[in-house]
């Protein structure tokens, strides 16, 4: 009976061995791929993680997160996964949670699944940027222009009518900076400003053979923010509007010189009439 009994138990205890393997084969396989595009970041880099889930739920996004050296959660998103399982998305590296470097993980959840990859991290100190704010001299319009700068100041702008363009003055630029400038639509002249979407920008220096980017971040009806990465020792950046076909508001100087023509055209007349007054005659 004893013998039978223990017979018993055995082939019991191998059935439930047997239809437990499955389910532990498939835990296994139940992992979420996780790629990232490097192995070591710094501040300011940004990282791309890709990888793919073993089954799609309908209405379940991944979680993603970036966790310091410290275990802390320094960085958070969720994408939703495409129908084939796949997802990717991309982290600004820097913060007030990445200020040291070290050891990161980056740690993907899926509904009761998780999965990591490590990288290593090297915090860098983050430039200051200091905010400006220049009134447009020389026109009749009262136009103001704001932005930041890492490196040195703004300290002028004007508009050249010959180039199309405004004209930046800078100093202390001892090291390559980054501008970021907002251009409003009342640079350009009333009649085209139905046509400022359709405007371009182009940043140069004299003082410089080096090309200097100018790139749109934002283009509205109203206003183009850009952002200009200008090299060390420049103390003059124009900033070139295109077409030239679309003028910028005109300068004092040229409503000055109409004035005075037009004073002195007053003048002869008044001057004529006062003449004829005393010498008749004449």
């Amino acid at each position: 009976m004893a013998r039978y009994r223990s017979a018993l138990i055995g082939t019991l205890v191998a059935s439930m061995m047997l239809l437990a393997a499955p389910f532990a084969v498939y835990a296994q396989q139940q992992q979420i791929t996780i790629t990232l595009d490097k192995q070591s970041y710094s501040t300011g880099d940004t990282l791309k993680v890709t990888g793919k889930v073993p089954r799609v739920i309908t209405g379940l996004d991944v979680i993603i997160q970036i966790m310091n050296e410290r275990n802390n959660q320094a960085a958070l998103t969720q994408v939703t996964p495409a129908s084939d399982g796949s997802f990717s998305a991309e982290f600004k590296l820097g913060g007030p949670f990445m200020s040291n470097s070290g050891t990161y993980k980056v740690v993907v959840t899926y509904g009761d699944i998780q999965s990591s990859a490590e990288f290593a991290f090297t915090a860098q100190a983050q430039p200051t940027v200091r905010e400006f704010s220049v009134k447009i001299s020389g026109i009749q319009e009262d136009i103001t222009l704001r932005g930041t700068i890492t490196v040195g100041n703004v300290q002028s702008a004007t508009l050249d009518q010959d180039f199309n363009s405004i004209v930046l003055q800078l100093s202390d630029i001892n090291t390559d900076s980054k501008l970021t400038i907002t251009v409003p639509s009342t640079v350009i002249r009333d009649e085209f400003r139905a046509q400022f979407m359709d405007v371009d920008f182009i940043a140069f220096s004299e003082e410089t053979d080096t090309d200097i980017q100018a790139n749109v971040t934002k283009h509205t009806a109203n206003e183009a923010t850009l952002e200009i990465d200008v090299p060390a020792g420049v103390s003059t950046l124009e900033i070139v509007i295109a077409p030239e076909n679309i003028a910028v508001v005109p300068e004092f100087g040229v409503i000055a010189a109409l004035i005075l023509a037009a004073g002195i055209g007053t003048f002869i007349v008044v001057s004529r009439r006062q003449m004829v007054r005393v010498f008749p005659q004449i």
